[in-house]
């Protein structure tokens, strides 16, 4: 079935003009791998020319996951932003699309475009093109007419002056996407809106000391995470406020770290010396979108187990504001904890700290928005705030009247399942994922992208002697292995020192079972020391002084059985694919708890018959 293009809307676009919802046909579509989340690329056409310069905004990937979006797709541009890179090569953001004709509609190429590169060399192109013009009708591509006159480029700058801004050396630069930034450009300055912002922290390692902090910030085509150091820490920490707007230029970018990077950006901003940061007073802040959430029910938050997540709720219960230490940094931090519940019939613990934690106040039950909440499997499944987190209470959205509501009219009093059970282990809990040993093989856990989590009841078989202990560096805050100098020293390469001391640290490599197989799992430290009952020093020290207790010390748990929480993950070693089993969590059988399980198991396969 044929179809109308906008012919002409190409070279309009390069030309920097902004032609209205023009329809175009993708010719061809490059998913581009980064650090962080996937970019898509895509090659378009108006039927005379076409371009590969094009990217879809982050939140449209999807139409391509969910094959709406596929070659010889017909599309109607509705929200885009144009921009130049080095000075001679434009790049197209697609913002929001609509979908005029699918490709199974189309059958093939419309036209016989001829590539942008080489239609300039063809020289008189404009001749052939008509100008682009928009078109409303969702149904049906219109019929090409004959004259279409594209809108007049707007003369005024997008930061609302008579002139575009200047770097400190006077020369001109231009508004640029978050989404199209890239470490190979230059000149170049963004406007967007603060949508976190992090406390000043204060850091110490082996290059030196220092402070810093981190903000995110938006624009229509994606977020990005800035962190200032030292200096520029103390000059933009008062300048920088939520949900305020700015002009941004002069920084470098660099690889996002996804451990502590929870954008969707392939990269990450650093502010320098020269860096320029102005508040953006005018009327051109509106068009700079607020805060956007894509929230996730909490009854399936056991399914992103060590992900960040958006996640909004009643506050149904709150504990008093408590003190912890933190034995890994050897310092005590403030922790307050709540229950969140929403309309699923969930409700999950969470963890707030420092000073959100001394200053939270959810005594009325107020409805509470995380962005970038932490999804842990402590007490099988509960969420934290880290430094990258935006808390909102009370906010003015839709679902916060939904949830409001909700609430004032029965959800108060309705039953909830808590993903998060009370104790160190998960055993007994009706929300965890359990399963049986040889389920691990059957259904292929851990062969996909993300591991599985699953709580099961194992008895341990046989622990191995060997390599169940390494010397580890002494500083508190590392855990890596030591190099014996052979005179005494012990050398730390991660932290470049040298000590007359080690730590010992405990990896257990054991054997388990339960009634339908076996397999070997990794204990690490916290879960080896729960299970001998001692500590890895003291393991240490048997070892040296008495081979025979440390044996003796090892067989303790032998043919004992515990509800164990299992990570269960599939990698390559020397090309052979092998599944890791490591414990992340267990408690002493409860088998008050257990029994409950196998009831319910058993109502679960009565209403199945």
């Amino acid at each position: 079935m044929g179809c109308h293009l906008s012919e002409g809307a190409i070279q309009a676009l390069m030309n920097g003009e902004t032609p209205s919802n023009p329809v175009l046909q993708c010719l061809g579509i490059k998913t581009i791998s980064g650090s962080g989340m996937d970019r898509v690329r895509l090659l378009l056409s108006d039927g005379l020319q076409s371009f590969g310069t094009s990217m879809l905004a982050s939140q449209l990937n999807h139409l391509v996951t969910d094959g709406k979006l596929e070659t010889f797709t017909v599309i109607r541009i509705t929200q885009y932003q144009s921009t130049m890179l080095q000075g001679t090569k434009r790049i197209l953001i697609c913002l929001n699309l609509e979908i005029v004709k699918k490709a199974v509609e189309i059958g093939g190429k419309i036209g016989g475009p001829i590539p942008l590169a080489q239609a300039a060399g063809v020289g008189n192109v404009q001749q052939r093109a008509a100008p682009a013009k928009a078109y409303q009708n969702e149904n049906i591509c219109p019929p090409a007419p004959n004259t279409m006159q594209s809108p007049k480029p707007s003369h005024k700058t997008p930061w609302g002056k008579d002139e575009a801004p200047v770097t400190p050396g006077g020369t001109a630069t231009r508004i640029m996407p978050i989404g199209a930034l890239t470490p190979y450009q230059n000149k170049w300055s963004i406007r967007a809106r603060v949508s976190q912002k992090g406390q000043m922290k204060e850091w110490k390692n082996a290059r030196g000391e220092g402070k810093l902090f981190s903000f995110t910030v938006l624009d229509d085509s994606g977020d990005i995470r800035i962190t200032c150091f030292k200096e520029e820490a103390d000059k933009y920490f008062d300048i920088i406020e939520m949900g305020k707007v700015y002009y941004i230029s002069n920084a470098s970018l660099k690889p996002a770290n996804q451990q502590y990077n929870n954008t969707s950006h392939d990269y990450e901003m650093t502010l320098r010396r020269d860096s320029v940061v102005t508040i953006c007073d005018s009327g051109d802040s509106d068009t700079v979108p607020k805060i956007h959430y894509s929230f996730k029910k909490i009854k399936d938050l056991e399914k992103d187990i060590n992900s960040f997540v958006d996640v909004i709720g009643i506050v149904k219960s709150v504990d008093e504001l408590s003190t912890i230490m933190i034995k890994s940094q050897n310092r005590e931090a403030k922790v307050r904890k709540f229950s969140l519940v929403d309309q699923s019939g969930a409700e999950i613990r969470v963890t707030l700290w420092g000073k959100e934690a001394e200053n939270f106040d959810g005594s009325s039950n107020p409805v509470v928005a995380l962005k970038g909440a932490k999804v842990s499997d402590f007490g099988n499944c509960s969420l934290s705030t880290v430094s990258t987190t935006t808390l909102s209470i009370s906010p003015e959205i839709t679902e916060a009247y939904e949830l409001k509501n909700w609430y004032a009219t029965g959800g108060s009093t309705q039953a909830t399942q808590n993903l998060t059970t009370t104790g160190t282990g998960g055993g007994g809990s009706s929300s965890a994922n359990w399963k049986t040993l040889a389920d691990i093989k059957f259904e292929s856990l851990g062969t996909s992208d993300k591991p599985d989590y699953i709580t099961t009841k194992v008895t341990v078989l046989y622990c191995k002697k060997e390599n169940a202990l390494y010397q580890a560096c002494p500083n508190a805050q590392c855990n890596k292995k030591v190099v014996d100098e052979g005179n005494g020293q012990f050398r730390c390469e991660k932290c470049n020192t040298q000590s007359s001391s080690f730590k010992y640290r405990m990896i257990l490599n054991m054997h388990l079972a339960d009634e339908y197989d076996s397999t070997w799992v990794t204990c690490f430290q916290e879960q080896g020391e729960m299970l001998l009952g001692v500590t890895a020093e003291e393991i240490g020290l048997l070892k040296v002084e008495n081979e025979s207790g440390y044996e003796t010390a090892l067989k303790k748990m032998n043919f004992n059985s515990y509800f164990m929480k299992l990570r269960v993950k599939s990698d390559k070693f020397n090309d052979e694919e092998r599944t890791r089993v490591t414990v992340t969590n267990l408690s002493p059988i409860s088998y008050v708890d257990y029994a409950q399980k196998l009831f319910a198991d058993i109502d679960e396969l009565q209403q199945a018959v």
